[in-house]
């Protein structure tokens, strides 16, 4: 139901004024770090006026009951104001759990009717019992390795508990906060959450598309363009969805929008709800059916295993300057050579030394040890000694203590062929490069590693000149062929992880002999996620 005309109450205005500066001082309070770990975003006002105006031609019950989940400074409320007859708000409350932003929420809002209740909102609302028509919300954008591993449990545990869905544990809050709000909906209420797109394309998101799917009735998906962040200090794009609480139905037309605003998308398209699978990719029904990729009769993985580079765990201390590590008179056989980060490699091949090592201009050493310390001291006393600065922190990290020994570090083999992990791109620029090594040097994990199946190794052995018509044929790969496998973050950073990259089509690849290069894929390489 849209809300009918009414008059601004002006003294909304004026709270609306004061809230954007009270937002811009608690901001500049927290450093950008911290906000990130927090994940503290608030909500444009444009943007938040949008979505409440859209949330309402929804909303088809004459009163209001509102829920703000993660209400900040109250971004959503106060477009709820303005875009709804406040005589029709029956009842706002607005959870937040940092004290100086429930504070200012409560002391611009509160005069206003919001009962603002400042506690966690995952245990707050294992304890409500209103049920609310409207959800407006923008959750905390915290990445689960900022969630304290008992908390991450329990929170797993409860949208089992409730909802009969398995909650991977690499969940970002935000997916606790859409799903545990559940238990507060009335029947047919209208929820509209702005997330984090990446739901749509990583397997911990497969929770909210089951959600989506199996316990709600989907209206619409609207994805902004990744290259236009909806907040500047954010590093993710966002998406509004927006779902009622009535059963599903397979019938039921959902609209995915792209680009522009919510009330003016750049893209529409509709589609049954049964197409939607939640082991699916959901980016893929952004794209009109013409452009979207199809399955290949070859990929990548019918010729390429591929392997994330080498994670250290520290890579200051473990990786130095080639020429340092040599000085140290570290043994030759304890340095592994690696390539630097992408950004200090301006080929897309790599040459070798007559030694191995990288023909570029920053070469660098992999320190790696697989003896107890007690032998290396002997046989390696400069090297021992380095290892005995380490800082109790870096002996503490994640990685480094599941090491025995703890400098002992994965076991990559050099591969001919290199992809970069992240990179930006349009239209016309590639967002990830492919690289021809031939020297010895392993890459870091900001690099994969593409080793030849035997399919492909037969090939390469040949062919003289293999290798490099292979390089070719990856460069081939169209930016959209490469775009469509990976996934995107804001700003338009692009990621394509292992298993992403050995989707890829690759008839460039069968093409170079097709007698000899037909796939032979295994049934483990159709079952890829």
């Amino acid at each position: 139901m849209a809300s009918s005309a009414f008059v601004l109450d002006p003294s909304v205005a004026r709270a609306e004024w004061s809230r954007i500066s009270t937002q811009l001082r608690l901001d500049a309070q927290t450093s950008l770090k911290d906000r990130n770990v927090h994940g503290q975003f608030a909500t444009p006002p444009s943007l938040a006026d949008d979505i409440a105006a859209y949330a309402l031609t929804l909303h088809d019950t004459p009163t209001v009951r509102f829920l703000e989940p993660a209400c900040g400074t109250g971004a959503f409320y106060s477009a709820l104001l303005r875009q709804c007859d406040p005589s029709r708000i029956d009842s706002a409350i607005g959870v937040e759990s940092d004290p100086r932003f429930a504070d200012a929420s409560r002391n611009l809002w509160g005069p206003l009717g919001l009962q603002v209740q400042e506690a966690d909102f995952t245990r707050w609302i294992s304890q409500n019992r209103s049920q609310a028509s409207l959800v407006l919300a923008n959750p905390p954008y915290a990445r689960h390795h900022h969630i304290p591993p008992t908390r991450k449990r329990e929170l797993c545990s409860r949208a089992t508990a409730h909802l009969g869905l398995h909650v991977s544990g690499l969940s970002g809050l935000y997916v606790h906060f859409l799903l545990l709000t559940h238990q507060a909906l009335a029947p047919g209420a209208i929820s509209a959450w702005l997330v984090p797109s990446e739901f749509m394309d990583v397997n911990y998101g497969r929770a909210i598309r089951e959600y989506l799917t199996r316990h709600v009735l989907l209206h619409r998906i609207h994805m902004f363009d990744p290259a236009d962040v909806q907040f500047a200090d954010a590093l993710v794009s966002s998406a509004v969805v927006f779902f009622a609480n009535r059963s599903p139905s397979p019938h039921r037309v959902v609209e995915f929008t792209y680009g522009g605003s919510i009330s003016c998308p750049r893209d529409r398209r509709a589609l049954l709800a049964r197409e939607l699978h939640p082991e699916g990719k959901w980016i893929d029904h952004f794209r009109e059916p013409k452009t979207r990729p199809l399955r290949s009769t070859a990929v990548l993985g019918d010729y390429f295993r591929v392997q994330r580079g080498i994670a250290t765990g520290a890579n200051k201390f473990f990786i130095l300057p080639r020429p340092e590590a040599e000085t140290r008179g570290f043994r030759r056989d304890h340095l592994t050579p690696i390539l630097p980060s992408p950004r200090y490699v301006d080929s897309v091949t790599i040459e070798s030394d007559a030694e191995g090592w990288p023909s570029v201009p920053r070469q660098l050493a992999l320190l790696d040890a697989s003896v107890p310390l007690s032998v290396l001291r002997t046989i390696d006393p400069q090297l021992a000694t380095y290892f005995d600065t380490a800082e109790p922190a870096l002996r503490a990290g994640y990685l480094v203590r599941q090491r025995s020994p703890w400098y002992r570090q994965e076991q990559r083999k050099p591969s001919p062929f290199m992809c970069t992990y992240m990179g930006r791109g349009n239209a016309e620029s590639h967002p990830f490069r492919f690289i021809l090594n031939r020297s010895r040097a392993v890459g870091t994990n900001v690099y994969l590693m593409l080793y030849p199946t035997p399919l492909l190794q037969a090939y390469i052995d040949s062919s003289p000149k293999a290798y490099q018509r292979i390089h070719e044929a990856l460069v081939s790969l169209t930016p959209d062929d490469l775009r469509s496998g990976g996934r995107v973050y804001g700003g338009g950073l692009h990621k394509i992880e292992p298993k992403e990259l050995m989707r890829l089509g690759a008839e460039a690849i069968s093409a170079l002999d097709p007698a000899t290069l037909a796939p032979r894929r295994s049934k483990q390489m159709d079952l890829l996620p």
